[in-house]
């Protein structure tokens, strides 16, 4: 192969990479929601932090930091300090709203993007409980009978 060809073929494949962490984050979001408390800790750990807000409701708050960002960081003199070329986000909050002992909500936050996809970081906080969803689709969801 030559040069001209290895290259794009290298770029194409690193960019597939980053957007799969943020499709796994997205997929994640989708099937975390329903599922009961004891099966979130059971694929995705025990929260790194909680706080119940009352009777019903509760927060679960799971932390990442990604030690591998790679890629360029620029800092020029400039309003807004610099930018980064082709690295990704150094940490990812996921916070879970619990009502009634069920998962309401999940939202992603904190430096999260990958160079081409959005909360890609978040990936590894909830790639477990979508495992855990493929081997089983019926995983103590709200939607579960019985």
């Amino acid at each position: 192969m030559t040069r001209s060809v290895c290259v794009p073929l290298v770029m194409l494949l690193l960019g597939g990479c980053a957007f799969a962490g943020h499709r796994v984050a997205e997929e994640g979001r989708r099937a975390i929601v329903g599922m009961d408390a004891e099966t979130v800790q059971a694929c995705a750990g025990i929260p790194t932090r909680t706080k119940r807000l009352d009777d019903r409701t509760e927060i679960y708050s799971y932390e990442l930091k990604n030690e591998n960002t790679g890629g360029v960081q620029v800092t020029v003199p400039m309003i807004g300090g610099g930018f980064k070329i082709g690295s990704s986000g150094s940490y990812c909050h996921a916070v879970m709203r619990m009502k009634d002992g069920k998962v309401a909500e999940l939202e992603y936050t904190g430096d999260n993007d990958d160079p081409v996809g959005r909360e890609g970081v978040c990936a590894p906080l909830v790639r477990g409980c979508l495992r855990a969803r493929e081997s089983d689709p019926e995983v103590k969801t709200a939607r579960r009978s019985g």
